[in-house]
Protein backbone atom coordinates (compact mmCIF):
# COMPACT_ATOMS: atom_id res chain seq x y z
CA UNK A 1 0.00 0.00 0.00
CA UNK A 2 1.57 3.44 -1.10
CA UNK A 3 2.89 5.57 2.27
CA UNK A 4 2.31 2.74 4.57
CA UNK A 5 5.74 1.57 5.96
CA UNK A 6 4.27 -1.19 7.68
CA UNK A 7 6.62 -0.79 10.52
CA UNK A 8 4.14 1.22 12.32
CA UNK A 9 6.73 4.30 12.97
CA UNK A 10 4.83 7.04 10.75
CA UNK A 11 2.14 5.96 12.26
CA UNK A 12 2.63 6.04 15.55
CA UNK A 13 4.18 9.44 15.09
CA UNK A 14 1.16 10.98 13.52
CA UNK A 15 -1.13 9.89 16.33
CA UNK A 16 1.75 11.15 19.27
CA UNK A 17 1.18 14.49 17.13
CA UNK A 18 -2.20 14.49 16.98
CA UNK A 19 -2.37 14.11 20.44
CA UNK A 20 -0.38 16.33 21.58
CA UNK A 21 -2.32 19.28 19.01
CA UNK A 22 -5.70 17.52 20.67
CA UNK A 23 -4.25 18.16 24.32
CA UNK A 24 -2.92 21.81 23.66
CA UNK A 25 -6.55 22.85 21.38
CA UNK A 26 -8.37 21.49 24.72
CA UNK A 27 -6.09 23.99 26.89
CA UNK A 28 -6.38 26.48 24.93
CA UNK A 29 -10.06 26.99 24.25
CA UNK A 30 -10.53 25.89 27.84
CA UNK A 31 -12.12 22.96 27.99
CA UNK A 32 -9.37 20.26 29.31
CA UNK A 33 -10.86 20.92 32.97
CA UNK A 34 -14.47 20.44 31.51
CA UNK A 35 -13.29 16.98 29.78
CA UNK A 36 -11.77 15.85 32.79
CA UNK A 37 -15.02 17.03 35.34
CA UNK A 38 -16.85 14.79 32.70
CA UNK A 39 -14.74 12.14 33.03
CA UNK A 40 -15.46 12.23 37.20
CA UNK A 41 -18.92 11.94 35.92
CA UNK A 42 -18.58 8.53 33.57
CA UNK A 43 -16.34 7.18 36.36
CA UNK A 44 -18.55 7.73 39.21
CA UNK A 45 -19.26 3.69 40.12
CA UNK A 46 -15.47 3.48 39.93
CA UNK A 47 -15.11 6.33 43.07
CA UNK A 48 -17.80 5.67 45.05
CA UNK A 49 -18.39 2.18 44.54
CA UNK A 50 -21.03 0.12 43.01
CA UNK A 51 -23.50 -0.19 46.19
CA UNK A 52 -23.76 3.50 46.51
CA UNK A 53 -23.70 4.08 42.65
CA UNK A 54 -26.70 2.11 42.52
CA UNK A 55 -28.36 4.52 44.89
CA UNK A 56 -27.69 7.51 43.54
CA UNK A 57 -27.21 9.21 39.66
CA UNK A 58 -25.56 12.06 38.85
CA UNK A 59 -27.60 15.20 38.17
CA UNK A 60 -26.05 17.73 36.82
CA UNK A 61 -22.52 19.61 37.18
CA UNK A 62 -22.34 23.18 37.62
CA UNK A 63 -20.06 25.72 38.28
CA UNK A 64 -17.62 23.11 39.63
CA UNK A 65 -20.33 21.56 42.09
CA UNK A 66 -21.41 17.86 41.32
CA UNK A 67 -24.96 17.56 41.89
CA UNK A 68 -25.74 14.09 43.19
CA UNK A 69 -29.49 12.57 43.45
CA UNK A 70 -29.96 10.19 46.12
CA UNK A 71 -32.51 7.12 46.78
CA UNK A 72 -33.50 8.57 49.98
CA UNK A 73 -33.32 10.90 52.60
CA UNK A 74 -30.88 8.25 54.79
CA UNK A 75 -28.94 7.73 51.66
CA UNK A 76 -28.03 11.57 51.69
CA UNK A 77 -27.20 11.89 55.06
CA UNK A 78 -24.96 8.90 55.31
CA UNK A 79 -23.12 10.58 51.82
CA UNK A 80 -23.15 13.55 53.34
CA UNK A 81 -20.67 12.96 56.24
CA UNK A 82 -18.80 10.38 53.28
CA UNK A 83 -18.33 13.35 51.23
CA UNK A 84 -14.28 14.24 52.43
CA UNK A 85 -13.43 10.50 51.43
CA UNK A 86 -14.92 10.80 47.61
CA UNK A 87 -13.52 14.36 47.58
CA UNK A 88 -10.32 13.05 47.98
CA UNK A 89 -10.83 10.49 45.56
CA UNK A 90 -11.78 12.43 43.30
CA UNK A 91 -8.59 14.66 43.78
CA UNK A 92 -6.47 11.94 43.64
CA UNK A 93 -7.77 10.45 40.56
CA UNK A 94 -8.66 13.44 38.67
CA UNK A 95 -6.97 16.21 40.05
CA UNK A 96 -7.51 18.94 37.60
CA UNK A 97 -11.10 18.47 37.24
CA UNK A 98 -12.84 21.61 38.78
CA UNK A 99 -14.76 19.20 40.70
CA UNK A 100 -14.78 21.66 43.99
CA UNK A 101 -17.50 20.20 45.98
CA UNK A 102 -20.29 17.71 45.74
CA UNK A 103 -24.44 18.60 46.78
CA UNK A 104 -26.27 15.78 47.67
CA UNK A 105 -30.06 15.91 46.75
Amino acid sequence: MPGFSGDGAAGSQGAKRLGELIKEFTQQKGVSGKLRAYQVVGDWESIVGEAIAKKTEISRLENGTLYVRTANSTWRNELVFMKPAIMQKIREKYPDSGVEDIFFI
